[in-house]
């Protein structure tokens, strides 16, 4: 399974939250975009593989805390961009604070990207394998999904199916993608199969026991996601 570079964007301004989740996204990155200082502390516990955060007076603090190590189960080293900073001194600032790059308000969505993908790699980290959807916790190096805290007890190929739909919640996956994904087969040369609905209809249920009623979603015609 491939792992995708995971961006927590913080950004307040929700027209350039928009537009920046949209460019990340086409770039091939997965995003967990928030609006505020105060919710990206918690979200960085996930650990992304970088950060972008936009000029504001509270993300200077953000920052001067996660490089302190002040943020619980935060990599005070994630790579971090700041979108915005139009002046010598608030450049400085933030330069001084921990910043790895800092552009101005203009910089491009090219720019950006360009910047991005060369502090990731400069990192030298692996993807982070952990993802949160709602209530649901699937960390992929340990092969342990958690509803709320609690562990959910998965066979081997429910896991790998989980951890697939999970590895890109916003899209329906289709019966073929999952067959190679998690099987190892071309559905299309072996046939028709209804293994994928079985597999799916029992992980549907041990979440749903679990508490994380119906995010397993089947979409007619196309195959499956998850929902928050």
């Amino acid at each position: 399974m491939t792992s995708t570079v995971t961006v927590l964007l913080v950004e307040t301004d929700e027209l350039e939250l928009r537009e920046r989740v949209e460019q990340l996204l086409m770039d091939g990155y997965a995003v967990d975009a928030v609006a505020a200082a105060a919710e990206a502390t918690v979200r960085l516990a996930d650990r992304p593989d970088a950060v972008i955060l936009c000029d504001e007076p509270q993300t200077i603090g953000l920052l001067r805390q996660l490089r302190a190590g002040e943020i619980p189960r935060a990599d005070s080293r994630t790579p971090v961009l700041v979108v915005g900073v139009d002046d010598d001194s608030a450049a400085v600032r933030y330069y001084r604070a921990g910043a790895d790059v800092a552009m101005p308000s203009e910089s491009s969505g090219l720019l950006v990207a360009a910047g991005l993908e060369a502090l990731v790699r400069r990192a030298g980290a692996p993807p982070t394998r952990v993802v949160r959807v709602g209530s649901l916790t699937v960390d992929q190096d340990a092969r342990v999904a958690e509803v709320a805290g609690r562990a959910v007890k998965l066979t081997r190929l429910e896991f790998d199916l989980l951890a697939t739909l999970a590895s890109d919640p916003r899209r329906t996956f289709t019966r073929g993608e999952l067959t190679r994904e998690v099987w190892g087969y071309d559905a299309d040369v072996a046939g028709p199969s209804r293994t994928v609905d079985s597999h799916a209809h029992r992980l549907r249920q041990k979440l749903d026991q679990a508490g994380a009623e119906s995010m397993v979603q089947t979409v007619r015609g196309v195959g499956w996601r998850l929902t928050r």
